[in-house]
């Protein structure tokens, strides 16, 4: 569950957010790119650094401070009024979101009683779903209410993994 809902939201920032900056904040074709290069930026930045985090703090502690800035970045991107503001939500989340899948991968690989090959394998399948099924779902509720408020609603997923975050502590 900590991986599927994490992915969802990066999924929704990769196939949605382009189209939320140039259709509902009016961003040129241009600048639209930019919330994904932002997100993919911190995001990458954030990973190479995310074994120093989570070695100095503790995957629990992680987890739950990256649940928090995906929050805080998914709802700025959600009220943003104009392109940039949206574009710094999307890199705020990419910061939060960068080493939550790990941090879940790697609980999966060493939950006790359970093979770390299949617990991996349903971890991984579960999150990449999040990824490959969900920014349907996205679009169909977001021709309905916009995609400001699917931004808006996402960050209930990662108050979910926030609170399932001491489960990564194996």
């Amino acid at each position: 569950i900590m991986a599927l809902f994490s992915m969802i939201p990066e999924g929704a920032i990769l196939d949605w957010g382009a189209l939320y900056l140039r259709n509902e904040l009016s961003a040129s074709v241009t600048l639209s790119g930019f919330g994904f290069a932002a997100f993919s930026l911190t995001m990458a930045v954030m990973r190479f650094a995310g074994d120093l985090v989570r070695d100095r703090f503790g995957a629990v502690n992680t987890l739950r401070v990256c649940s928090v800035i995906s929050i805080i970045g998914l709802l700025i991107a959600g009220i943003a009024t104009n392109p940039v503001v949206a574009i710094a939500g999307f890199a705020i989340a990419g910061i939060g979101i960068s080493n939550m899948v790990p941090i879940a991968f790697s609980a999966a690989g060493n939950m006790p009683g359970l093979a770390p090959g299949i617990g991996l394998s349903v971890v991984t399948s579960m999150g990449y779903s999040g990824i490959l099924v969900a920014p349907s779902a996205i679009g169909f509720i977001a021709e309905h209410v916009g995609l400001g408020t699917v931004f808006l609603g996402l960050p209930l997923l990662h108050v979910v993994v926030f609170a399932l975050a001491r489960l990564a502590r194996h």
